[in-house]
């Protein structure tokens, strides 16, 4: 098993805090990876809004490059009233989210960050010089924070195949932690620095994986979306039956787009 050290949390204390409560990294242009575009992860705290606080509402924001250097922190001014801080998972109460960034100037700061002075139409078609996103349950954190990124943009944890359980749930960050990276990691309230760490770990190690190649990159050139196909279908069992064994072997490769392909952009 893999064992790497656990990175030093943020921590949400307004006294004791030693970085500002606002940090924006002047340039992320020293990324350094040698082939293939650059990635940023991210993660997001949520705080409850609504009459019974079940609303997820983001309420801190944490961006860091791939070599776990901080890029963006801030607390976040969600646009609806909270109704629970859910202090015990985020250690956050009314005094942390004062003075705190509005979510519109959060989603102008990612997307900046994101884009990298790229065009939209661009990154759309084949992402350009724009940034890798990473992250766990994506979906989630950008419905949160009201944002888009495009779909094959992202490297999300909680959706890629060989992470997932064999009916294709998705397992926690926590527990992909323990079980790749060999430590343990929201063992008290969320820390958005030390999940994002985790992300990108397990991000580069599934990406610097060697594979065989062979006829997976020109599968990836012409499927943009995984497949899943359901071995209880009666009916696809039939046709299964009926194929010769290159046909077998045809439909047998991935149906995911593996992320060690990143490196071959």
């Amino acid at each position: 098993m893999c064992r790497l050290s656990a990175p030093a949390p943020l921590g949400t204390a307004t006294t004791s805090y030693a970085g500002p409560q606002i940090y924006i990294a002047n340039s992320v242009d020293e990324v350094n990876t040698d082939r293939g575009p650059k990635a940023i992860a991210m993660d997001c705290e949520m705080v409850g809004g609504g009459s019974d606080g079940s609303l997820d509402l983001c309420a801190r924001i944490c961006l860091i490059d791939e070599d776990e250097n901080l890029i963006f922190h801030t607390y976040v001014q969600p646009q609806i009233s909270i109704t629970n801080y859910r202090y015990e998972i985020t250690g956050l109460t009314e005094e942390h989210l004062k003075d705190a960034m509005p979510l519109k100037d959060v989603q102008e700061k990612v997307l900046q960050i994101l884009y990298n002075g790229e065009s939209v139409g661009r990154v759309r078609l084949n992402g350009g010089q724009a940034r890798l996103l990473v992250g766990h349950d994506l979906e989630h954190d950008l419905d949160c924070l009201r944002m888009n990124y495009p779909d094959h943009m992202l490297r999300d944890t909680a959706k890629y195949h060989p992470l997932m359980k064999t009916n294709l749930v998705s397992h926690s960050l926590k527990y992909l932690t323990r079980t790749y990276l060999g430590y343990d990691i929201q063992s008290g309230t969320h820390d958005p620095f030390e999940d994002c760490v985790s992300v990108m770990r397990l991000y580069k190690r599934i990406r610097g994986q060697a594979h065989n190649l062979e006829g997976i990159v020109t599968w990836a050139a012409t499927n943009s979306s995984p497949k899943v196909i359901s071995s209880s279908d009666p009916w696809r069992s039939k046709e299964l039956e009926n194929m010769t064994p290159d046909e077998l072997y045809k439909v047998s490769r991935p149906d995911y787009r593996c992320w060690c392909l990143d490196l071959r952009l």
